[in-house]
């Protein structure tokens, strides 16, 4: 009898806890859209991503060129020289992968420059959060936008409008 008290216990704690909790959530992925410096900030990483690729692909383009030559001459050059030539294109392909990992590998430059350009944004945005989270009294605040599966949400807990209202994207209700 007393082996099953401890989990009743808990189970009636537990449900009375999550009974008081309040949650609510938002989508970050339109917030994000009605800022006008987000799409200024786009914009300039998709210049930045075309300058970098523009950059890494002359390296692979040049790798080609250099394997499309010695395929043409391939019968003019003795073993030795073949071995040599495709060392050097070797060293070019490897100098083109080094340097899209560089730019566009985890960490990379591009990463950094999207991390530097967003991170106001979302700094801005976690504030505004907090500010509607404790004018509403909510316990959690959920992303819809982010990997969490939210399969179905009633709109009287979309809090989406009250962070637009607090980052001044949309003028308040009264």
């Amino acid at each position: 009898m007393n082996k099953y008290i401890l989990p009743i216990a808990f189970l009636f704690i537990f449900s009375n806890f999550a009974a008081a909790q309040k949650f609510g959530y938002v989508n970050s992925e339109y917030i994000l859209s009605q800022m006008p410096e987000y799409a200024e900030k786009q914009n300039e990483l998709e210049q930045l991503a075309k300058s970098y690729d523009k950059e890494v692909r002359s390296l692979y383009n040049e790798a080609e060129v250099m394997r499309s030559e010695l395929r043409a001459n391939q019968v003019l050059f003795t073993a030795v020289m073949i071995e040599e030539k495709q060392a050097e294109i070797d060293e070019k392909a490897k100098e083109a992968l080094d340097k899209h990992t560089q730019v566009f590998g985890y960490d990379g430059l591009y990463f950094k420059k999207q991390k530097e350009l967003l991170e106001p944004l979302r700094d801005k945005m976690a504030k505004a959060y907090e500010v509607v989270c404790k004018k509403n009294k909510l316990s959690i605040m959920f992303d819809k936008a982010s990997d969490i599966s939210i399969v179905y949400s009633d709109p009287v807990h979309d809090y989406t409008e009250f962070v637009l209202e607090e980052l001044g994207l949309i003028e308040k209700e009264n």
